[in-house]
């Protein structure tokens, strides 16, 4: 057994497929059957059942898969101490983030980042959560942040934080910028959503089902900063989290409502690879943008809260 099969191994497991698996690693697909068979004889056991929808683990398989991602997140891991030694933290960084937080966050964080490490070539990748996941799987990401989900294989994932919820219309009538809304009361409820089958679409189609709200229309839109631009010029409303229109606290070119009636948040996870241990520079990035996210928090919380931010001061 070597560290070339597992890595194959675990590609197939978690593709489900030889076909996607050898696109993933670069590989032939019969290259990669010849190292599932020969490892397969070294163990004396099948480890993948196949079928016209492709192949799944058999026991012993998903046995292996739990081991072997252990061990390459450990081989991965001491290649990264190892490099660390020189000190100089240098090398490419690539992170995939949802409009979210390049609009509410990015560049601060980047701007602290590249004047701390200016040997560290960063790539950001903006997209919505599932094509971030597909870059990710695909290995073109070092990590993602997206909302919380039921998570997929082959990740880890960790809680980043919860944002609150809120109505984005122009500045105009006569509630005012800041004060809470319940949806129900704003008649008539014209909205710009993402297209159907975008994982907050879909929330929010629960969410307005679920309290009865009767919505007049909605446009379909799934580019992020058109719908702050037509919202900003229309009758037409959204809803976003606190992070991505963090810049709009001032009320200038848009109003902001929170919800409530019932109150709608979301959470946020980062997913990275389990296989893979992240590199010393993705990690700094992120402590960077974990940083910024929490200024940003600390804001909304003074901003909303001001009687628990004074006690808390």
């Amino acid at each position: 057994m070597n560290f070339r099969q597992l890595s194959t191994f675990v590609g197939i497991c978690e593709e489900g497929s030889f076909n996607r698996a050898a696109m993933r690693l670069n590989a032939t697909q019969s290259g990669l059957s010849m190292q599932i068979k020969s490892l397969e004889e070294t163990l004396g056991t099948p480890l993948f059942e196949r079928s016209a929808r492709g192949v799944t683990p058999t026991y012993a398989g998903e046995r292996l898969y739990d081991s072997a991602v252990d061990i390459l997140s450990r081989l991965e891991g001491a290649k990264a101490e190892l490099r660390n030694l020189a000190g100089t933290i240098s090398g490419p960084v690539r992170i995939g983030l949802m409009p979210t937080f390049t609009r509410g966050v990015l560049v601060p964080a980047m701007s602290r980042f590249i004047t701390d490490y200016p040997n560290v070539d960063v790539t950001v990748v903006e997209a919505y959560s599932a094509a971030l996941m597909d870059r990710l799987a695909e290995g073109e990401v070092d990590f993602v942040v997206v909302p919380q989900d039921g998570g997929k294989r082959g990740m880890r994932s960790r809680k980043l934080g919860t944002d609150r919820e809120f109505l984005v219309r122009r500045p105009n009538g006569n509630i005012a910028h800041l004060t809470p809304v319940r949806l129900a009361d704003m008649v008539p409820l014209r909205l710009v959503l993402p297209a159907k089958g975008n994982a907050r679409r879909d929330r929010l189609d629960e969410f307005i089902a679920a309290n009865g709200l009767a919505v007049d229309k909605i446009i379909d839109m799934d580019a992020m900063f058109a719908t702050l631009e037509l919202v900003a010029d229309s009758d037409y409303a959204t809803v976003l989290p606190a992070t991505i229109v963090r810049k709009d606290i001032n009320g200038r070119d848009r109003w902001l409502h929170p919800l409530t009636g019932p109150e709608l948040t979301v959470s946020f996870v980062l997913v990275e690879p389990a296989r893979k241990a992240m590199s010393r520079a993705a990690a700094q990035f992120l402590r960077y943008l974990e940083e910024e996210y929490a200024r940003s928090n600390a804001e909304w919380s003074a901003l909303l809260n001001p009687t628990a931010s004074n006690h808390q001061t």
